[in-house]
Parts: structure tokens; C-alpha cells; sequence
């Protein structure tokens, strides 16, 4: 019994260390440097609200194809309510989020800071959109005995009641200054850590896909969580703090707290579910295969398959667009398919098509995540409406590289000044209707990338 005693103990010790390993090679946020007096905020005059959103176990994830999440719900409802183009960033790295703090970069940036830490109370904040309170999360074979270490994530600023934890009387709290609370279940899921602190509004959301984790009880008061905002934008911040304050009294925000952070929410268990499966569609070994043959990410392109035909073979659309890929006949008879064709030979030939629009638009954008906006309007509109767009923009002094700069020209296309000035060449074009599916398209591939391994 000594001997598994002293065995137990020393893996523990071991683990330890692997965590603190990762805890100290990245430098904490309280090391981030600014000067005040160099800070200059610029207003954001234009009819879009551009957030960046950490994607948080509950704010942002698929489920069914379909990009969803509490807060990037709550956001969108924002932008339709107030009249406003909304512009996602998706980020995953914590540091991705900080470096934009004091920056005009983003109108609202998603991502719970403590109002009330050093340099954040000098940030402008929101009113509050939700709130919050600590849990402890624990292994299902923890010992009591044996494990008092309690862990907390990076950024977290519930504020933690060691005397609420339970009967024990040497627990003992540390932060991981470097790990997100998704990092730290990870480990409590192996076995490396046996506690963990996190916000219920996560755990909540990460439980039911860990079958060897467990919410304990609450230990800790409740908090507000608010979103970071733009100081110059002093009309647009009225106006989303109006919005907050008036939406939250509301049903559908009860109905959409219900649907993420209800206990036995069908919602959550569904969804866990289906992550767990760790697969898009049945076709996903197709897609691996030809998307490594090809050097594409399958993932975008299961998205694009999602917009265009729900995964199903058998659709015929507009103009006689066929199979899962929706090429229009005289596409698909280019690369030598037709509607008799197999579904792996529809994937293929829709890959290679892709691959080809990748090189056209790499005269354009060198960035290879950014021409994916690109690829994804071509597939849409066809080649020569972008190309028309990127044109326009490069005349009228935009920039090329930015999708969200040739969009506003592919949706001029529509005006006569546009679509008869010498340089577009396939003519007039509603290009609305392909901006909102490159936005589909896109959100949805950024939640794949999240949730499912390339």
C-alpha cells in the first residue's frame, strides 16, 4: 500500500509540472504594457459593427452545420435590431484578444475581463449582457484526501470562496495564467488535475462532453459579464447599451439563456452529442481524403457543401445545378461529371473547381485564410463577378487583399455607374445575395475549425 501511495503522489507531482511548464512559457496578461497618452481611438463612421469573439465552450460552436453560440446569438440579434452590418472575428488564442485591447480595431470585442483589474478598468465596457458565477468542476475519482489543488483559468474574475468548497481544510487556488478554462478541462478530463474552478456558463456547456467530469457546487458570488467597446464610437455605444438594457427584459433573452445554460437543456445534450461523434457527414472521409490530395481544407469545403445542398445527392436547383457540390452542367461537364456521376466523383470534381478559384484569386490575396472569402464568392457568383469586384476596388482606391473591402464593390454591381465602368467585364450583378453566403460559408467553416480536427 506504501509503495501505490507513494506511486500516486509522485504522478501527481509529475502532472504538476507539466502544467506549470505550460503556465510559465507564455508570458501572463498582467506583464502587457501600454502607454495611456498613446492611445488615439478613431471613430467607426460606417454602417458595420466589426467583433471580435473568443469562442468560448457556450458563446460560439456548431451544432448541426449550423453556427451558434449564446453570445454569437445575442450579437447577431444586436446588428438586426439596431440596422447594423455585423463583421465577425473568430479567435481562439487569448492572446489574439488582448492585443487589440486599447485599439479602435473592434467595435465590441466578446471576451470576459475583470472590470476592475489592473489596466482593465481602463478600458470602456458595456452594460452587462449576462451573467455569471464560479463552480468547482472535479474528476469523478477525485480523493479528497489527496488532491487540494484547484485550478483556475486565465482572465478568470469570478471571485472564489475557499470556505464554500467542500469540507476540507487545505484547498489551495491557482491560476493558470496561460490556459483557457477549455485547456484545463482537457487535463481534468486525463486525469492530470483533479479541480478545477471555471464560470457555470462554461461548465455548464463542457459537462455533458466530458462523461468523467462533474459539476460540484457553486463557490462563489455572481458576476456581470460585459463586452469591451470602442470609445470613439459614442452614438453606436448608446445605442447598444439602450439595446441591452430594453432586450434583457424581454422573453427571447430568457428563452435564449434557457437554450445555452438551463441544467437539462435538451439543447446542450444534443449538441454534445453530436461533437462527440467528431464528424460533419458521412462524406467526411471523401472530403479528407481528396482535401489532402488537393492541399484544401475539407472543412471549408464541407461547408460550402452545407450552403449549397444540405449534404443531399439528390438536389436539383436553379438552372439545373445538380448532386452535393450544386455545379451548374456546363461546370461539371469542364471536369467531367454529370448528374449520373457518383458522389465521390461530384466531391472531387467540386474540389478541383475550388483549387482552381484559389488560383485565380492568389493575383489578388496572398493570404491564404483571407482568399477563402474570395473562393467561397466564386463558388457562388462564378469567377468573373468577384474579379469584376476586386477591379473596381482597385481603381476606386480600396484594398484588394481585404474581402471586406471588394465585397462593398461586388454589391455596386448593381448600380449602372458599377457594372458599365470599363474595367468590369461580366456586367451587371446583385451581389448581396453571394456577400450574405460568403458570411454563411465562412462562419460556419470557423466553427468546423474550432470543434474538428483538419
Amino acid at each position: 500500500m506504501l509503495i501505490k501511495h507513494i506511486i500516486r503522489h509522485s504522478f501527481l507531482i509529475i502532472a504538476t509540472a507539466v502544467i506549470m511548464f505550460f503556465v510559465v512559457r507564455h508570458a501572463p496578461f498582467q506583464s502587457f504594457e501600454i502607454e495611456d497618452d498613446s492611445v488615439q481611438y478613431v471613430e467607426n463612421k460606417t454602417n458595420t459593427l466589426n467583433i471580435l469573439l473568443f469562442c468560448h465552450a457556450s458563446d460560439y460552436f456548431m451544432y448541426r452545420g449550423t453556427t451558434v453560440g449564446f453570445q454569437y446569438e445575442l450579437l447577431n440579434t444586436l446588428c438586426d435590431s439596431l440596422h447594423k452590418e455585423c463583421k465577425f472575428t473568430f479567435v481562439t488564442e487569448i492572446d489574439s484578444v488582448t492585443q487589440h485591447f486599447f485599439t479602435s480595431d473592434f467595435d465590441i470585442i466578446a471576451f470576459d475581463v475583470d472590470p476592475s483589474a489592473p489596466k482593465m478598468s481602463e478600458l470602456l465596457f458595456s452594460e452587462p449582457h449576462s451573467t455569471s458565477y464560479p463552480v468547482l468542476m472535479q474528476h469523478r475519482h477525485v480523493d479528497f484526501s489527496e488532491s487540494q489543488l484547484v485550478w483556475e483559468p486565465a482572465y478568470f474574475h469570478g471571485t472564489v470562496c475557499l470556505d464554500s468548497f467542500p469540507e476540507s481544510t487545505d484547498w489551495a487556488l491557482k491560476s493558470a495564467d496561460s490556459l483557457s478554462a477549455e485547456d484545463l478541462v482537457e487535463l481534468l478530463q486525463n486525469d492530470s488535475i483533479s479541480n478545477l474552478v471555471t464560470d457555470y456558463t462554461t461548465a455548464i456547456m463542457l459537462e455533458p462532453f466530458y462523461s468523467d467530469l462533474k459539476i460540484i457546487k457553486t463557490v462563489g458570488p455572481e458576476y456581470e459579464r460585459r463586452w469591451i467597446l470602442n470609445p470613439a464610437n459614442v452614438s453606436k455605444n448608446d445605442s447598444i447599451n439602450q439595446w441591452l438594457i430594453q432586450y434583457k427584459q424581454t422573453e427571447s433573452y430568457a428563452k435564449l439563456c434557457d437554450k445555452y445554460f438551463h441544467p437539462r437543456s435538451r439543447y446542450i445534450l444534443n449538441s454534445s452529442t453530436e461533437k462527440r461523434r467528431g464528424k460533419i457527414s458521412s462524406m467526411d472521409a471523401i472530403m479528407k481524403r481528396y482535401g489532402a490530395k488537393l492541399g484544401i481544407d475539407w472543412r471549408f469545403v464541407s461547408s460550402i457543401i452545407r450552403q449549397e445542398s444540405g449534404f443531399r445527392s439528390d438536389l436539383v436547383g436553379v438552372g439545373g445545378s445538380f448532386g452535393v457540390m450544386q455545379m451548374m452542367p456546363a461546370t461539371a461537364a469542364n471536369f467531367g461529371i454529370t448528374d449520373t456521376s457518383s458522389v465521390e466523383q461530384q466531391v472531387y470534381a467540386g474540389m478541383r473547381l475550388i483549387k482552381q478559384l484559389d488560383r485565380i484569386f492568389s493575383k489578388y490575396v496572398t493570404d491564404a485564410d483571407e482568399r477563402l472569402y474570395f473562393v467561397a464568392a466564386a463558388y457562388n457568383s462564378g469567377s468573373g463577378h468577384v474579379v469584376d469586384a476586386c477591379e473596381l476596388c482597385i481603381k476606386y482606391g480600396g484594398d484588394v487583399t481585404s474581402w471586406n473591402d471588394v465585397s462593398k464593390y461586388l454589391i455596386l454591381k448593381k448600380e449602372h455607374k458599377y457594372y458599365t465602368d470599363p474595367v468590369v467585364k461580366c456586367g451587371y450583378y446583385p451581389g448581396r445575395h453571394t456577400v450574405q453566403y460568403v458570411e454563411a460559408v465562412m462562419n460556419r467553416y470557423h466553427g468546423y475549425k474550432v470543434s474538428l480536427k483538419k
